[in-house]
């Protein structure tokens, strides 16, 4: 949840607990205790959709470990390959560049490792005849690592399956705010007003815990 979600929260379970501690003092109203109702189904609602937008996020977490250490792996037998060219055909700058092992670049900090596959996908690339001739290099291995640094790329932005769980969460939570909203605005904040001058100190607490407080 964003945190403003999360400041209405609070005080949606503020409210509700204000409610359940005075409950002697109200329950003669049976149509609070209906609206109440409907407003702690609709917390415990929230509760769901934003443990379905977390597990969302941390899933595309995951993948996106996975794959990192799937192009590392890649791009280690790929580097081999070139830095064995390198040494045999005595090119020393290309040699210097490619001496990572795919534990070197899966420790790597996400740019740091996309910069390193990309100088070995191009090294590759421009040497891929000799490499494929001499060396065991396949048009496959090479397409396959690119394919991985493309999406991979993509992922650094937003995983598309994280944004569409995620938007799906976020539209479900948007909803269910506006629900609580409603409930508490157009149907509660009004039933209270019943004891704005029969209990004043009641309806006062209740007013107190309406308030959004913004961190």
């Amino acid at each position: 949840m964003k945190q403003t979600q999360i400041n209405r929260k609070n005080m949606i379970e503020a409210t509700l607990s204000y409610l359940d501690e005075k409950s002697p003092l109200w329950q003669s109203v049976a149509k609070i205790g209906e609206v109440k109702n409907k407003l702690s189904e609709v917390n415990q609602a929230i509760d769901v959709a934003a443990a379905e937008q977390l597990k969302a996020q941390v899933n595309a977490g995951k993948m996106k470990t996975e794959l990192k250490r799937t192009i590392s792996q890649k791009g280690d037998i790929l580097n081999d390959m070139v830095e064995v060219f390198a040494v045999m055909t005595g090119d020393k700058a290309l040699e210097q560049t490619m001496g990572q092992s795919a534990s070197d670049l899966f420790k790597m900090k996400n740019d740091d490792m996309l910069r390193q596959i990309k100088l070995i996908i191009d090294a590759a690339t421009e040497h891929q005849q000799a490499l494929t001739d001499g060396y065991g290099l396949t048009a496959e291995q090479l397409a396959d690592l690119q394919a991985d640094y493309d999406r991979f790329l993509e992922m650094s932005g937003l995983p598309r399956e994280y944004q569409i769980k995620s938007g799906v969460a976020t539209l479900t939570l948007e909803e269910l705010f506006s629900e609580a909203s409603n409930l508490l605005t157009n149907q509660l904040d009004n039933l209270m007003k019943i004891f704005k001058r029969r209990d004043p100190a009641l309806y006062a607490g209740y007013e107190k815990a309406r308030i959004v407080v913004d961190y």
